[in-house]
């Protein structure tokens, strides 16, 4: 069997768990792929029945390569190979020191060097018949004790790390030779087992160069979040929605340099193909009978087994006779020897087997008879031989039961539920965290059944899950390893970790994508590879950037606050859907606020406040004036307000200001009417449903001021009562 080392390439996270793709190249030696790979280095806790493997491309003339038998097994480190141990990691790391001591010694060796290389310049001679020129005694003198002292500094620096390198070199040799001493049958640690998966690889057709394969999982233990950066521009009519994923994975093994799909589907959860039915015109027709999830096995199924035991049978009494050891048909020269309890299971069976099918094909036919079924299931039954040497032909098992139909539309149901959801699809039935328990998903994934031997009589005909402990036991059996610990406790323990990220608190402002992504799954593809270690810690990862149409709108509400507001009206760039998340907003690349993100559809739109703007002045005057209708009787009180709004544009670009109001409104059944008068410009009925609270007696201005420009708002209204009435508060009600 050829091991074959693989490599991460995609990674899909689902709202919890993760389906991984590695990819695997085969070469082919003479034009022949191995005929069985196995490929190492798989987490503990990936989901067994998920595991699939697929040729993705083959290099060959007219060649076709087909995966099968897949089986996953448990994996350790050959011998050879280089454990971690504490005894190993402490050499590296004595080594390592001896190599910085050794380098510190050469730089100051340098040094010293340089220095004592300097010149020391002589004392200057004069010229004949002259005095001699003053000399710089003092300068060369400091100049000599300069290079003397660095020069003694150095040697006194040198002579500590060669003490230290006699040190750790001392400390090498005891280690390598405590490590040269230990015995050379390292025990095996549960940190060294991994999970392998082994494969058949079945060739037919021309030669083959090589072939790529894709090994795919699914395994516990991710989970993410969206974050969001809108970073807009100076004008604030476009923008760049920048979103990240925050990302908790503890797998068992560090994602590096992989393609990320975020999805927000449940990979284990319950789905129901829809059936639509069909509506006819006409006479009405009986209902067509309903689809069955299974097909019952045809009866008399068990009768297939009849010749088997029959000449299981035959051939068990022909071995319990002593005299049939005698025959010229089954006795050679160092025949089987029989002892308590059936025939010796030895090399001397098998040899005579062998003999009797070559003398039977040079016995001619028609003398054969009944010899060629005992000889054609003799070394079949060499095995089974002392268990049924007096038995008689067992009878015949009852017929199976077929499985109940609601478990085979679950294993029907299950691998397409692995795939993620693209856009627009329904979720399916609703459930606790949308996953389906392993022990159902284990009997209903067909990939994880085996059809026992036919000597098995109470289980063959029929499918039956696969005893995991005792498939891990023969992996590592295979391997010649022999485990003191228990292997299945280890496997638990890792699938423990593993759901352990299921628990860690998600990062402020993030929200549960399962719940935010409402009826329907979608997915997001980043647009570059990513790191993301197994940690069991939320890292923040890059998705990808999309440049967003904006429009900005200023808001200002006079009444209540003077500052005008801005706000942007930024569309949804992306195919899918915004899920709602924190997000920082940035305008001309400084940092304004944080907010978070509402859930947002494909191509729609959503509100970001951006704070005041200060470049935009509002002022508000209100005038009371209170008259009588006339002087009759029946006279009425009326109340007018003239309310003036001021609005200044010190920007150099013309904007849209939204001026909002509100008059006030009578009481139910009250004897007081409230008329709008002259309004200049005209406003419009504002009643503030875009955030769902609704407003009454709401107006609202929605106008252009120019660059470095200013408007003037008016309007007036009236409030009527009878004269003999007072409003309770007071007749004057703007200030």
């Amino acid at each position: 069997m050829t091991v074959i080392e693989s490599r991460l390439d995609t990674v899909t996270l689902y709202h919890q768990g993760a389906r991984v793709v590695r990819t695997l190249a085969v070469t082919a030696v003479d034009g022949k792929l191995p005929a069985s790979i196995e490929v190492p280095r798989l987490p503990l806790a990936l989901f067994d029945p998920t595991v699939r493997v697929r040729v993705a491309r083959v290099d060959g003339d007219a060649a076709d390569v087909t995966a099968a038998q897949l089986r996953v097994g448990l994996w350790i480190p050959p011998r050879d190979a280089p454990l971690d141990t504490p005894e190993e990691a402490r050499i590296r790391a004595v080594r390592r020191d001896i190599q910085r001591a050794e380098g510190q010694l050469q730089q100051l060796a340098w040094e010293a060097g340089q220095l004592a290389g300097i010149p020391i310049p002589d004392r200057p001679t004069g010229e004949d018949g002259r005095a001699p020129p003053p000399s710089p005694t003092g300068a060369r003198v400091l100049l000599e004790e300069f290079v003397q002292e660095g020069v003694r500094a150095r040697l006194a620096e040198e002579r500590a790390h060669r003490e230290k390198l006699r040190l750790l070199r001392e400390d090498l040799a005891v280690l390598e030779e405590k490590l040269a001493r230990a015995s050379s049958a390292r025990e095996v640690r549960a940190s060294d087992l991994f999970k392998s998966v082994t494969v058949e690889l079945v060739q037919r057709g021309g030669a083959v160069r090589s072939a790529e394969l894709e090994l795919e999982y699914l395994v516990p233990g991710a989970r993410w979040a969206p974050a969001y950066q809108c970073r807009m521009a100076r004008d604030c009519r476009s923008a760049e929605l920048i979103m990240r994923a925050s990302i908790c994975q503890q797998t068992g093994e560090d994602w590096k340099g992989v393609k990320v799909i975020l999805s927000t589907a449940a990979p284990l959860s319950w789905t129901e193909i829809p059936e639509l039915s069909a509506v006819r015109i006409g006479r009405a027709q009986p209902p067509a009978p309903g689809k069955a999830g299974f097909r019952p096995p045809p009866q008399g199924g068990q009768s297939l087994f009849a010749d088997y035991d029959r000449d299981r049978g035959r051939l068990a009494h022909a071995l319990s006779a002593p005299a049939s050891y005698s025959a010229p048909l089954l006795a050679v020269p160092g025949g089987p020897t029989l002892r308590a309890g059936g025939v010796d299971k030895s090399a001397d069976r098998k040899r005579a087997v062998r003999a009797a099918r070559m003398e039977r094909e040079m016995t001619p036919v028609g003398e054969l008879d009944g010899a060629l079924a005992e000889d054609d299931f003799a070394e079949m039954a060499a095995d089974d031989a002392p268990a049924m040497m007096m038995e008689e032909p067992p009878p015949p098992p009852p017929p199976p039961s077929p499985p109940p139909a609601r478990m085979m539309a679950k294993a029907a149901a299950a691998p397409m539920a692995a795939k993620p959801a693209s856009a627009g699809a329904p979720r399916g039935r609703p459930g606790a965290g949308g996953a389906v328990p392993r022990e159902g998903l284990e009997i209903a994934v067909f990939a994880h059944l085996r059809l026992p031997e036919p000597s098995d009589g109470g289980a063959r005909g029929r499918l039956s899950p696969v005893d995991t402990r005792r498939q891990y036991q023969e992996s590592l059996t295979r391997m010649d390893i022999t485990v003191s610990f228990d292997v299945m406790s280890v496997v638990a323990e890792a699938e423990r970790r593993a759901g352990a990220a299921a628990r860690v608190p998600l990062p402020a402002g993030c929200v549960d994508v399962r719940q935010a992504g409402g009826h329907f799954d979608f997915s997001y593809e980043a647009d570059n590879r990513v790191d993301v270690p197994s940690d069991g810690a939320f890292h923040s990862v890059p998705v990808g950037t999309r440049t967003a149409d904006a429009t900005v709108v200023y808001v200002v509400v006079p009444r209540e606050d003077t500052q005008v507001f801005r706000q942007a009206m930024v569309q949804n760039p992306r195919v899918s859907p915004i899920i709602t998340g924190p997000a920082e907003v940035y305008v001309a690349g400084e940092y304004v606020l944080s907010t978070t993100l509402p859930t947002v559809p494909p191509r729609g739109e959503f509100k970001l406040g951006l704070g005041v703007e200060q470049a935009i002045r509002c002022a508000r005057n209100a005038k009371f004036r209170e008259a009588r209708s006339g002087t009759k009787v029946v006279a009425t009180t009326e109340l007018w307000h003239d309310l003036a709004v001021d609005l200044v544009n010190n920007l150099d670009r013309e904007v849209t200001c939204e001026v909002r109001e509100r008059i006030p409104q009578p009481a139910e059944n009250a004897e007081v009417v409230v008329e709008e008068g002259e309004v200049s410009p005209a406003w419009e009925a504002y009643d503030q449903s875009e955030r769902s609270r609704s407003l009454v007696g709401g107006r609202r201005w929605r106008v252009d001021i120019p660059a470095h420009g200013s408007l003037a708002l008016k309007a007036q209204y009236v409030v009527k009562l009878y004269a003999q009435n007072e409003l309770e508060g007071g007749n004057r009600r703007e200030a």
